[in-house]
């Protein structure tokens, strides 16, 4: 039998593992947010304004709880590896998304924050396909941190000059750590696609 080519051997992996976890269904669960995300945003309103904060909220909380329960309990998996940044992307893309139509930031924004999120899933994908893995940077979280900041500031909105203020630095500080961690991986790219699974 001829020996499996990396990409396959990641898949054989993928598949044989005991993917039905906790920490798989919290990750999962937050893809599931991004409806409910989008569907609070369609429309203003203090009511449904706090109710997306505090979806927002939920689905960072499960992305720190399903990490975390994973490490402790051995429930680390390939699937989860995956699907974990991804949940992670779909969230905050429709939820910077929708404030764009809801004018509550500029639509460069968004379009700046999803084009780096697809780039990195690509190359994610690329990379598992050589046996490979990108795990997560230090750029990488604070890009992560800084767009939940200004997300839930926008969403909590306050018509005050300071607080507009505070919004659009948050925004432009998002966007400037989005850009500057996509070119943090791009240029350590060649360093990620040398390194084993597991390295």
């Amino acid at each position: 039998m001829a020996p499996l080519s990396p990409g396959k051997d990641r898949f054989e992996m993928i598949r044989g593992e005991d993917n039905w976890n906790l920490p798989n269904a919290l990750t999962f669960s937050r893809v599931l947010m991004a409806p409910l995300i989008a569907f609070l945003l369609s429309d203003d309103g203090r009511l449904r304004n706090a109710l997306a904060a505090a979806t927002v909220g939920t689905a960072a909380f499960t992305d720190f709880l399903d990490g975390h329960i994973a490490r402790r309990r051995g429930k680390e998996t390939k699937l989860g590896q995956f699907l974990d940044p991804l949940a992670d992307k779909i969230c905050i893309s429709t939820t910077f998304v929708m404030l764009a139509v809801r004018r509550r930031i500029p639509a460069w924004a968004p379009g700046v924050i999803i084009g780096r999120e697809v780039a990195m899933t690509l190359f994610r994908v690329y990379a598992g396909s050589q046996g490979s893995s990108v795990p997560a940077s230090i750029w990488g979280k604070l890009k992560t941190n800084s767009q939940l900041l200004a997300v839930l500031l926008v969403i909590m909105e306050r018509e005050t000059p300071a607080y507009a203020s505070l919004e659009k630095a948050a925004v432009h500080l998002a966007v400037a750590l989005t850009l500057y961690s996509g070119l943090d991986y791009m240029l350590k790219a060649s360093r990620y696609l040398d390194k084993t699974d597991g390295a």
